[in-house]
C-alpha cells in the first residue's frame, strides 16, 4: 500500500500544486485522468479534506464505497484507507492538507478534531453540501491558500492559523447541520459496528498514552481476539496496527515541526525511554529520528 504525506503529496499522480506552507499545510489541485494509478490501496499521513469540484467518480474508504460529484466533500484521517474505483475524464478535486499533529495549528482545532462530530467522519466520511455551503468552504480555502502565498508579512503564521481554524470552524458548523441526516438512516448497526466506533473513540483519546492492546480490552469488557476480528472487518487493519499508524503519523509530525527534543517527543508519547522510540520510528520510517528531522528542510513549526 503507497503512504503518502504532506512531503511527498507530489508523487500522487496529477498533481498541481496552489499553496504549500512547509510541509504542514497544502492545498492541492489533483487531476485523474489514468485511473490505473490509484486503483492500489493507499492512505494519506495528514488530515486530507477533499473537494470534488467537477466531473464524478466512486472512491472506496475503508471498504466502503461512494459516488462524489460537485459539491461532496470527504474527510480522511491518517487510519483511512482509500482507493479509486470509478472516475470520469474530466473529474478534479481541491485538496486541504493538514499536518495530522493537530496542535500545531490552534489548540481549538485540536478540540474539534478530538469531537464527536470528527469521530463521526471515520464512518461518515463523505459531507453532500448545499449551494451556500459549497460556496462557503470555497471561500474558506481562498483564505487559506492566499495566507499561505502572502510574502514579507511579519504575521504570516498568526494569519495562517487564523485562517485554518475559520476553515474548521465553518466546517464544524456544517457537520452539525449533516450529522442527523448522514446517521441516522433507520438502518440499526450492527454489534461489531457499535463497539467498532466506541473503540474508535477511545483510541483517538487515548492512543498517545496507551499503546497496548490489553489496555483497550479491558476497557471495552472484550477479549484482545475480539477486538482484532472487529478491526479487521471493520477496519481492515488490526487494533495493533491502527495504534502504530497513529503513533507514527503524529511522532513524524513532532520530528518534523516541533522543537521538541527526541527525549521530549518520546516522553509526550509515553514511550518508557529514547531507545525505544527510536527503535520504533526507525523500524517505521527506516532512518532514525534525528536522521529524520535533518531530511526536513523546513523547521519552523505552525
Amino acid at each position: 500500500m503507497n503512504r503518502f504525506s504532506i512531503k511527498d503529496i507530489s508523487n500522487m499522480p496529477h498533481y498541481e500544486p496552489e499553496a504549500i506552507y512547509k510541509d504542514q499545510i497544502a492545498v492541492v489541485s489533483i487531476r485523474l485522468y489514468q485511473i490505473e494509478s490509484v486503483r492500489n490501496l493507499f492512505a494519506i499521513d495528514a488530515f486530507a479534506i477533499g473537494y470534488i469540484t467537477a466531473g464524478y467518480c466512486i472512491f472506496e474508504f475503508n471498504n466502503e464505497k461512494y459516488r462524489l460529484e460537485p459539491g461532496n466533500l470527504f474527510i480522511l484521517a491518517p487510519t483511512h484507507t482509500c482507493r479509486m474505483v470509478e472516475c470520469s475524464q474530466d473529474y478534479h478535486i481541491r485538496l486541504l492538507l493538514l499536518d495530522s499533529n493537530g496542535h500545531n495549528l490552534s489548540v481549538h482545532l485540536n478540540y474539534i478534531v478530538k469531537s464527536e462530530r470528527w469521530i463521526q467522519t471515520y464512518f461518515y466520511p463523505v459531507l453532500r453540501l448545499n449551494d451556500k455551503e459549497a460556496k462557503t468552504m470555497k471561500e474558506c480555502i481562498n483564505r487559506i491558500v492566499e495566507q499561505i502565498n502572502r510574502t514579507d508579512c511579519p504575521n504570516k503564521i498568526a494569519f495562517l492559523r487564523l485562517a485554518t481554524t475559520w476553515h474548521h470552524v465553518e466546517l464544524d458548523n456544517i457537520m452539525q447541520v449533516h450529522q442527523k441526516e448522514t446517521t441516522d438512516n433507520n438502518i440499526p448497526l450492527t454489534r461489531q459496528q457499535t463497539l467498532a466506533r466506541q473503540l474508535y473513540r477511545l483510541i483517538i483519546n487515548n492512543y498517545r498514552k496507551e499503546h497496548q492492546v490489553k489496555f483497550y480490552s479491558e476497557q471495552m469488557c472484550l477479549t484482545p481476539q475480539y477486538l482484532n476480528q472487529i478491526t479487521s472487518h471493520v477496519f481492515g487493519k488490526t487494533l495493533s496496527a491502527i495504534i502504530s499508524e497513529l503513533l507514527f503519523s503524529t511522532a513524524r509530525s513532532m520530528i518534523l515541526s516541533s522543537e521538541m527534543s527526541i527525549q521530549e517527543i518520546a516522553d509526550e508519547l509515553n514511550f518508557p525511554d529514547q531507545a525505544s522510540f527510536s527503535k520504533f520510528i526507525k523500524k517505521t520510517a527506516g532512518v532514525s529520528p534525528n536522521a529524520l528531522r535533518k531530511m526536513n528542510p523546513h523547521k519552523e513549526a505552525i
